[in-house]
C-alpha cells in the first residue's frame, strides 16, 4: 500500500472543516489535506496551491504547502497544520473580543494589500471578467452592463486575498494565519475591501460563517471596515464603485441558493440607487466617529 493510500485509510475520517468547495481532514499529526468536492473543477486545487506558495514565500501569514495529492479521483492540497481555532469560532465563543478581533482582521488584510503582488500572480480584473461572463443568474443585458462597469474599474497591482472573513483566519500559537488563498490576485485594494464587506453581511454568510446573526455580523463588519479604511487611507467615496462588480462576480461562484438570490437582489437594488450595508457603514464614518478614535 502506498503511503498516501495508507494516510487516506487512516485519517480521512477526521474532518477538520467543511466549506462550499472542499473538505479539510487531518493528514498525520502535523498536516491537513484539503480535498475538493467532486463537482469542483480539478484545476482549482493546483491554482490554490500555486498562489498559496507565492504568498507564503513572500513572507505573509499563509500556511506552507507541503504537497499535492489525489484521493479517490479528487485533487487535494496538503498544508502544514495550524493548531488553534478560527477567528470566527473565537468571536462566537467570546463576543467581548469581537472589536479587538475585527480590528486584527483589518490589520491582517492591510498587511496583505500593502504588499506588491508576487510576479506571476493573476490579475484580479481578469478573474472578475471571467466570473461576470460566467454568471448565469444574470441576463445577457445584465451581464453586458456588469462587464461595462468592470471596464471602468482600476486595475492595481497590490496583493488581494479576495476572500477575507473571520473563518479564513486561524488563531495559531505563533500568531494568526490567513488561509484559503484560492482567489488571490493582483489588483486594487479597494476591491478586496469591498469583497470582504460583501462576505460579512448576514444574508451572505450562510456556509462560510456558520451560526451568524445580524447583530454579530454587523458589529464585525463595521469595526473591520472602519479600521481598514483608516489604516490603508482609503477614500470611502471610492469604495462603493466596486460593489456591483464584486457582487456580479460572486454570482458565478458555487454558493447556496439563498446566498445567490440575496447577492442578485443586492446587485439589482444598487442599480436602482438603493443603499447597502457597505454604503450605510461608510456614511457613519467621520473624524469624530467612535470607531475612528482608538485604532492606533
Amino acid at each position: 500500500m502506498r503511503e498516501d493510500e495508507f494516510m487516506v485509510t487512516r485519517h480521512l475520517d477526521h474532518l477538520v472543516a467543511r466549506g462550499n468547495t472542499s473538505d479539510v481532514y487531518l493528514w498525520g499529526e502535523d498536516a491537513v489535506v484539503k480535498v475538493l468536492r467532486p463537482e469542483i473543477p480539478h484545476e482549482w486545487a493546483m491554482r490554490e496551491a500555486t498562489t498559496t506558495r507565492m504568498v507564503h514565500t513572500a513572507g505573509l501569514p499563509a500556511p506552507a504547502v507541503l504537497d499535492t495529492t489525489t484521493i479517490e479521483d479528487r485533487p487535494g492540497i496538503i498544508f502544514e497544520r495550524i493548531p488553534g481555532v478560527s477567528m470566527w469560532e473565537q468571536m462566537l465563543a467570546n463576543p467581548r473580543e469581537i472589536p479587538e478581533l475585527a480590528t486584527l482582521l483589518a490589520r491582517l488584510q492591510a498587511e496583505v494589500s500593502a504588499t506588491p503582488a508576487p510576479i506571476g500572480m493573476p490579475a484580479l480584473i481578469d478573474r472578475l471578467r471571467e466570473n461576470v461572463a460566467a454568471a448565469g443568474v444574470l441576463s445577457h443585458a445584465e451581464r453586458e452592463a456588469a462587464l461595462d462597469e468592470l471596464a471602468n474599474q482600476k486595475t492595481g497591482n497590490t496583493l488581494c486575498h479576495f476572500d477575507v472573513h473571520p473563518n479564513n483566519v486561524l488563531m495559531g500559537p505563533d500568531g494568526p494565519i490567513v488561509i484559503d488563498w484560492f482567489d488571490a490576485a493582483a489588483g486594487d485594494p479597494g476591491a478586496d475591501v469591498v469583497r470582504a464587506s460583501v462576505l460579512m453581511r448576514h444574508d451572505a454568510a450562510l456556509g462560510h460563517l456558520p451560526c451568524a446573526n445580524p447583530a454579530i455580523i454587523d458589529q464585525v463588519h463595521d469595526r473591520y471596515l472602519a479600521t481598514v479604511v483608516q489604516i490603508r487611507d482609503l477614500d470611502p467615496g471610492e469604495l462603493p464603485r466596486w460593489e456591483r462588480t464584486v457582487l456580479a462576480s460572486r454570482l458565478a461562484e458555487p454558493t447556496p441558493e439563498p446566498v445567490k438570490r440575496a447577492t442578485y437582489d443586492t446587485w439589482v437594488a444598487l442599480g436602482n440607487s438603493k443603499a447597502s450595508r457597505l454604503t450605510e457603514s461608510l456614511k457613519s464614518m467621520d473624524p469624530g466617529h467612535p470607531l475612528r478614535t482608538d485604532l492606533s
